[in-house]
This record gives C-alpha cells, structure tokens and sequence, in this order.
C-alpha cells in the first residue's frame, strides 16, 4: 500500500487504529472498512463501513452498511443501512434503504427497482 494510489485485495477487512489511507480500495468479495479512507472505496460484494471509518470518497457495493461517516457519497447496487450513529453527505442511491433513528442525512436520495 503506497500513500498515494490503489490499494486491491481479495482480503475482506481494513482495519487498524488509526490506519489512514490516501487513495481509492477496491475489495474483491465482501468487505469491513475500518479506517479513514481520502478516496473511493469499492467493493463488489457486501460492504460495511465501521463506526470509527471516515471515507471522503463514493463509497460503492452490493448491500452496504454505514456506521461511520461518508462525505462522497453512497452507491448499493441492493440494500443499503445507515447505522445510528452515520454521517452521510452529498447522495444516496440504493434499491432498499433503511435509515435508522439518529442517522444523519444530508443530500440526494435516488432509491431504484
């Protein structure tokens, strides 16, 4: 992993105390972020997003579950959570959303069949 560039891995976490990341991840399969990410985060699989994760970047995935904070926004191509505690900016889109109480929302929401 350099400080600068792509990071791609079949592994299915990311996660270290205070791991920072600068550049885009791509997961091969199912995928835990727990660090803070400056760029997108891609995982062709299922997705969560730790409550001690901050990703700037489009956060993209099969079903996604959001607990941190995401400030570029979401993509799921299924169902998308966002957790309690969650801090999502700029837009949402999914094919099911479920926004649990004390989520914090601010943007585009685009929910599609």
């Amino acid at each position: 992993m350099s400080d600068r560039g792509s990071y791609s891995s079949e592994e299915s976490t990311l996660t270290g105390g205070g791991l920072q990341v600068w550049g885009d991840v791509r997961l091969g399969r199912d995928g835990v972020i727990g660090a803070k990410v400056k760029g997108n985060v891609r995982a062709f699989g299922k997705l969560v997003i730790s409550a001690v994760a901050e990703v700037s970047g489009l956060i993209e995935g099969q079903d996604i579950r959001l607990e941190g904070k995401g400030t570029g926004g979401l993509e799921g191509r299924g169902k998308v959570w966002l957790g309690p505690q969650s801090v999502l900016r700029t837009r949402c889109v999914a094919k099911e959303l479920r926004i649990e109480p004390g989520a914090d929302f601010r943007g585009e929401l685009r929910v599609e069949n």
